[in-house]
């Protein structure tokens, strides 16, 4: 049972964690320098989910002129199917409107029907099939919503 959880902003000195659980989470995972850059730009929402002080999750998004990008997101297979990768678009689409985002979008693996399902019962519609999308091959789903 998780006891615990926290929902919060992401800080620079978060980056340690959050790398390692990306290289846990991802074949093919972002170089750290690529949080390094997303913490400093102005547009980037990014979050942490610490469950009992350890980091277990966590999302990264940006809003470009009215288009919201959800660049990332994770949470450790012991933490899955509890609500937090829900809870965490909700906070990043509340966000995304206050900053008048109408519009949404993500890319997923086409494997990685969970979050398929999740971003689905959320409202997100597949638009198209990215071929070759990620480093070694795969192919990604672009998903979108409208947010208003």
């Amino acid at each position: 049972m998780l006891r615990e959880i926290t929902i919060r902003q992401m800080h620079f000195d978060d980056i340690d964690n959050v790398y390692a659980l990306e290289v846990r989470f991802f074949p093919n995972p972002w170089p750290r320098s690529f949080f390094e850059h997303d913490l400093v730009a102005k547009k980037t929402i990014a979050f942490i989910v610490e469950c009992e002080k350890e980091v277990v999750g966590y999302s990264l998004a940006s809003c470009n002129d009215g288009k919201f990008h959800i660049t990332n997101i994770a949470v450790t297979k012991e933490c899955q199917r509890k609500g937090i990768g829900t809870e965490l678009m909700h906070r990043l689409e509340r966000i995304a409107l206050d900053r008048d985002c109408t519009y949404a979008y993500l890319e997923v693996r086409t494997d990685n029907t969970a979050a398929i399902k999740m971003y689905e019962n959320l409202g997100y519609a597949i638009s198209h099939r990215q071929r070759l999308y990620y480093i070694n091959g795969d192919d990604a789903y672009v998903m979108n919503k409208e947010l208003r």
